[in-house]
């Protein structure tokens, strides 16, 4: 039986000279075998999926083997060559690069397939990896290019806002991906090239998080990288590791936040603007939360972020544990408008879609959160401290406001009801006769 074509099937390769050797090809293998971590590209198991399995799925591109086969992607692919002829009209781009990259793909083929967790098919699988990565460095060089040199007229529809925000989404799925040491090895020919504006291009690394919108840290440089879902990761925890030490168990019910501001407990978003989404403290009656900025885009970066962390590093799911405190925290939409008062939510997402809905955005906000941690299996317990501690804060304010509440009209009753013995009597003698009264007027009725 033939093999079935894929988005590419029509497209000719390039017809590069593909002569391995054999004295680099050793070298460079091993090289990638101590280097990146095989099996990191994974389907999002189906326990995780089904909570909303559009939010693992791309709607307009497919980037890799797992998304390959989809007709309902297919028109992307004009786009994919299109990109790489483009690509090769750089200046600093010579033919003979792009056939060393097809070479390196063909000679490492094995390492980029063991990548994958899933079992690939491998027809097509040179190819596919080979328009895959030039279409990505073509758009982030494009992407950067506008950003640096300020180019108000664009005439790629897939810089624009709708656009661009689409792709975002497609290209930070954990099904989506390519090896991030792919993606370096096609960017080296070009890496010391200049742009018309005379501004040097950065390292692929800085050039990703520019199209990402990821603030630039110096720390990613130090961390192992393995695609792009890794990398909305590195932004969301970067270095912090909480502590996750503690013996107290899931926690079945934690105060919202609109419980917990009525008893005293102070709402603060982080001022640190470098701070990442891990970095909560509590200390006296602040609770000091980094802000969440919340738009189209957000459910599908946390839900990959943390399927990712759930597959492949599930003692250390920062993430998810996070996502199980604001779960705490956001029990009904008056918590989400409380967190939004305080700046801790924010909706403003820098080129990313709004989030559009027809019901109150505070009431989707709210589902939203409910649901991420559908399917996800227990995380670490970071944060139950922090809320059990703001359940006791909470009990606690809750006893303070009651005996208050007596003390304040103790004073009111004695004073108007029970100046003396003869005015206290008679006032007991009343409450008793009304009591008495409405005891008689239901016993008629029931006989009736």
């Amino acid at each position: 039986m033939a093999p079935r074509k894929g988005q590419l099937g029509s497209i000719n390769a390039p017809s590069f000279e593909t002569k391995k050797d054999e004295a680099s090809n050793a070298s460079e293998v091993e090289d990638l075998e101590r280097g990146p971590d095989q099996g990191f590209i994974y389907e999002v198991p189906r326990n995780i999926r089904q909570a909303n399995p559009k939010a693992y799925t791309p709607l307009l591109i497919s980037i890799g083997p797992l998304h390959y086969r989809k007709t309902s992607l297919a028109s992307m692919a004009k786009y994919k060559v299109d990109y790489q002829d483009k690509f090769l009209q750089r200046t600093s781009v010579s033919k003979e690069a792009l056939e060393s990259f097809w070479s390196f793909i063909e000679r490492n083929e094995k390492i980029i397939l063991n990548c994958y967790e899933a079992l690939i098919d491998e027809d097509e699988f040179v190819k596919m990896i080979f328009y895959d990565a030039l279409f990505i460095l073509e758009l982030f060089l494009r992407n950067y290019e506008k950003e640096v040199e300020k180019k108000g007229d664009i005439k790629d529809f897939l810089l624009k806002e709708t656009w661009s925000a689409g792709l975002r989404r497609d290209l930070i799925l954990l099904e989506n991906q390519i090896p991030m040491f792919v993606l370096e090895q096609v960017y080296k020919p070009y890496q010391n090239h200049k742009l018309e504006s005379d501004a040097s291009v950065p390292s692929f690394l800085k050039l990703a998080c520019s199209y990402f919108d990821i603030p630039w840290a110096p720390q990613f440089e130090q961390i192992q990288i393995p695609h792009f879902t890794a990398l909305q990761r590195c932004h969301m925890a970067k270095t912090q590791n909480p502590s996750s030490k503690t013996n107290i168990p899931t926690l079945k019910k934690v105060y919202g936040a609109t419980s917990l501001h009525e008893v005293g407990v102070e709402l603060i978003v982080e001022p640190n603007q470098t701070a990442c989404l891990l970095d909560v403290k509590f200390e006296g009656k602040k609770l000091k939360i980094p802000k969440l900025t919340v738009h189209s885009n957000t459910e599908a970066y946390l839900r990959n972020v943390m399927a990712f962390e759930m597959c492949h590093c599930p003692d250390e799911a920062y993430v998810c544990a996070y996502i199980e405190l604001m779960n705490y925290l956001i029990r009904t939409a008056q918590d989400v408008e409380q967190l939004i008062e305080k700046g801790i939510l924010s909706k403003e997402g820098k080129n990313e879609g709004k989030l559009v809905t027809i019901i109150n955005t505070n009431i989707a906000v709210q589902r939203m959160i409910k649901k991420l941690m559908q399917g996800i299996g227990e995380p670490p317990a970071c944060y139950r401290e922090t809320a059990n501690r703001l359940n006791q804060l909470y009990k606690e304010g809750r006893k303070r406001k009651v005996t208050l509440f007596i003390k304040e009209n103790y004073g009111i009753l004695k004073r108007v009801y029970f100046p003396n013995l003869w005015r206290g009597t008679g006032t007991v003698a009343a409450f008793m006769v009304v009591v008495f009264t409405f005891i008689q007027t239901v016993l008629a009725f029931v006989k009736d």
